[in-house]
């Protein structure tokens, strides 16, 4: 046997399992680093989590339905025209103070109105013509002081109406809702269309207007709040929005 061969031999196959433990364990280093800097990572997310939590402001609409102007006679459109404008009050019920609260009111995306019809001898239930129903659609109130709502107060909520006269208050149609964290679900300003049926006998909810909410915690974190008025059922809660990234402030314009 020549042993110079052999030993020789056994050389390299003994530095290559060494070059092969120095890799295992450079990967093991490199592996444990990761895995302790995602649990760090992890842990301060949490932590951070917990903090906004705790200062987690929400604003929930306590206002009666009354409140919002509609025309004499019918319940089911809003009285633009009405003074003063409305005045709805909001409770925070969350951990944190709500800042710069903003708000609007918008009616729906359609109102179905009825109108004659020789054909049937009735009623019919339609919608307005597109340059009506745009002008229509626009139309709005706002409150816009850059106000706050304690943890635990209630406060009232001054709203004015849109002029087109003098270009205040103003949403392009790209910017007219808001989207969830998560991009997943989008809000309009606008409550959906009435139901072409007669209300007091449609199956379909009949919404008069929707009220949106927007406003920050102390991190400068957005939230919003969305309300429903239904016919003969008063506020239906809409959604609730946590952390989104443009609130009513960034819209307008």
């Amino acid at each position: 046997m020549d042993w110079t061969l052999f030993l020789t031999a056994m050389s390299v196959l003994g530095a290559a399992a060494a070059a092969g433990a120095a890799s295992w364990q450079a990967y093991e280093t490199r592996k444990q680093v990761a895995e302790s800097k995602s649990q760090r990572e992890m842990a301060k997310e949490q932590f951070l989590q917990a903090r906004y939590d705790d200062a987690r402001p929400v604003l929930i609409l306590v206002s009666d339905a009354e409140k919002i102007p509609v025309q004499a006679g019918n319940g089911l459109y809003l009285d633009w025209e009405r003074q003063p404008p409305p005045m709805l009050d909001v409770c925070n019920v969350g951990k944190g103070p709500a800042l710069n609260v903003k708000s609007v009111i918008y009616g729906p995306e359609a109102a179905a109105f009825a109108t004659q019809s020789p054909m049937s001898g009735g009623f019919e239930w339609k919608y307005l013509s597109d340059e009506k129903a745009k002008e229509e659609k626009e139309k709005h109130w706002y409150h816009w002081i850059t106000d706050a709502v304690g943890q635990g107060e209630c406060k009232e909520l001054r709203f004015n109406r849109a002029s087109k006269l003098f270009g205040t208050n103003h949403f392009s149609e790209t910017h007219m809702c808001l989207e969830s964290n998560e991009h997943t679900h989008s809000y309009t300003f606008n409550a959906p269309k009435q139901p072409l049926e007669n209300p007091s006998t449609s199956k379909d909810l009949w919404r008069i207007c929707r009220v949106t909410i927007t406003y920050q915690d102390i991190f400068r974190r957005k939230h919003a709040s969305i309300y429903d008025l239904v016919f003969q059922q008063g506020w239906q809660a809409v959604a609730l929005l946590d952390d989104i990234s443009e609130d009513l402030g960034d819209l307008v314009g």
